[in-house]
């Protein structure tokens, strides 16, 4: 793996685009070295919770804590409440102080700390291979738990990246997903460091921003996720920088088929999707460019599937210690090793003894036309039921806007009932201009529980 220095050729080497200026091999070992100094010396292991919204700052604390073979804690978000939750695990932070300055929890800032005196800064900065990462993912439950990545695995997966994607000479690396989890922190930060390639560490929230930086960038690879790629489709700003991006990724959910093959003839450029949990690591990947013919998911080498009963897949893979791993994905498995996902197992439900996918429901109103995006949830009463979250398609909204809402629920009940049986039906409608999805590109299922508060 790669070494830091600040020796031979470190000071024009350059790693990062930071706020407008290049950023060298040099500078950032110096600037790892200034955190070094900074961090408490601790008789054993010691944690803390890192959170920077910069990324150069975040590879910078994350070198240094990582040097010192710390436990380094990454929240999934900066909010005041999920920091000092995980303050109360760890009496250190390191990151944006301004996050922490109304913390109840007591704790030490150790970008606040004194640097150590007489401190030797190091030459060089070993890429790390011991020590661990501690992840907080909620998925779509909205309750966040612990996950531990050792750095052993981590590394394990950068070979995979590096193996399966062939990057041509010197790409820059831009982004629009957060490193602060596990797609972000290995397709952002780890895997473009770790081979000597270039970060941009703006975060790209909106097209126009993709586009300005696709201008100065000839060999871009774009590191998004499904919520930026549909809403970049509908109103493609990339289309006459095309030819710079090198290659696109997706991940953190779900790409529609449609949106996939709408991007390929945009951009020329197939979406390479990545499927995989902050769990188990990568798992498989694949490029959409037909609705005729599907492509499958192709798992990434060393890693096999197989399948139960009732199709629940069954993971073995070099990134997991547990042999046998049941995914909360179900599956078709094909003779080449390839599969095709059918949804999540853990979203089969029973209606008064009825076994109905909401996965199955969901793709069903997909195919209507009035329908662009459904998701299903089940809601708690007197009696289990249904609510349907709906994105109209244009045809759709005309419909609503003429017909208002209850004939618009009519329309999709009886589309539903060529399908399903009436105690599958949704019983509650609400109609989004788009799904709420949250930093990790999932659906916030909290915000779709709360669409039913207020009665029909």
């Amino acid at each position: 793996m790669q070494v830091f220095n600040t020796l031979d050729n470190a000071s024009i080497n350059i790693r990062f685009n930071h706020s407008g200026s290049a950023l060298s091999e040099r500078q950032f070992v110096n600037d790892i070295n200034q955190v070094l100094a900074k961090i408490p010396q601790s008789p054993t292991k010691a944690s803390a919770v890192l959170f920077n919204s910069s990324s150069y700052d975040f590879a910078v604390n994350l070198f240094a804590l990582a040097h010192k073979g710390w436990t380094i804690i990454l929240p999934s978000n900066g909010q005041s409440e999920t920091l000092n939750a995980l303050l109360e695990q760890t009496p250190y932070y390191l990151g944006d102080s301004d996050l922490v300055e109304h913390t109840t929890t007591p704790f030490e800032n150790i970008g606040n700390l004194t640097t150590t005196p007489n401190y030797t800064p190091f030459n060089k900065i070993a890429w790390p291979s011991e020590g661990n990462l501690v992840f907080y993912t909620s998925g779509s439950s909205g309750q966040a738990k612990p996950i531990f990545k050792s750095w052993r695995v981590l590394n394990k997966e950068i070979k995979t990246l590096n193996s399966t994607f062939a990057l041509k000479r010197n790409p820059v690396f831009i982004a629009s997903v957060s490193h602060q989890h596990i797609y972000g922190l290995l397709f952002r930060v780890l895997w473009p460091l770790s081979n000597n390639y270039i970060i941009d560490t703006d975060l790209l929230n909106y097209p126009e921003h993709i586009a300005t930086k696709l201008k100065t960038n000839t060999q871009a690879v774009f590191i998004s996720s499904p919520a930026q790629l549909k809403r970049l489709h509908q109103d493609n700003v990339l289309i006459e920088e095309k030819s710079h991006l090198q290659w696109v990724f997706s991940s953190g959910g779900p790409l529609q088929n449609e949106d996939a093959v709408t991007l390929n003839k945009q951009l020329n450029k197939p979406i390479t999707q990545v499927f995989g949990s902050t769990e188990t690591g990568g798992i498989a990947y694949r490029q959409v460019v037909s609705l005729e013919n599907v492509s499958h998911w192709q798992p990434f080498l060393g890693i096999t599937l197989h399948s139960t009963s009732e199709q629940r897949l069954v993971l073995n893979s070099p990134l997991v210690e547990q042999t046998n791993y049941l995914l909360d994905d179900r599956g078709t498995l094909f003779q080449n090793g390839q599969f095709e996902l059918l949804g999540r197992f853990d979203r089969i439900i029973k209606l008064e003894e009825k076994r109905l996918s909401l996965d199955e429901l969901e793709l069903h109103l997909c195919k209507s036309e009035w329908v662009q995006e459904a998701k299903v949830i089940t809601l708690n009463g007197k009696r289990l039921v249904l609510g349907a979250v709906i994105v109209l398609t244009q045809k759709g909204q005309a419909y609503l806007n003429a017909n208002g809402k209850l004939a618009t629920n009519t329309l999709l009940k009886t589309h539903t009932l060529n399908r399903f049986e009436g105690i599958c039906t949704p019983k509650k409608w609400r109609f989004l201009n788009q799904l709420p999805y949250n930093t990790q590109a999932k659906i916030n299922l909290k915000v779709l529980e709360s669409l039913f508060v207020k009665a029909d």
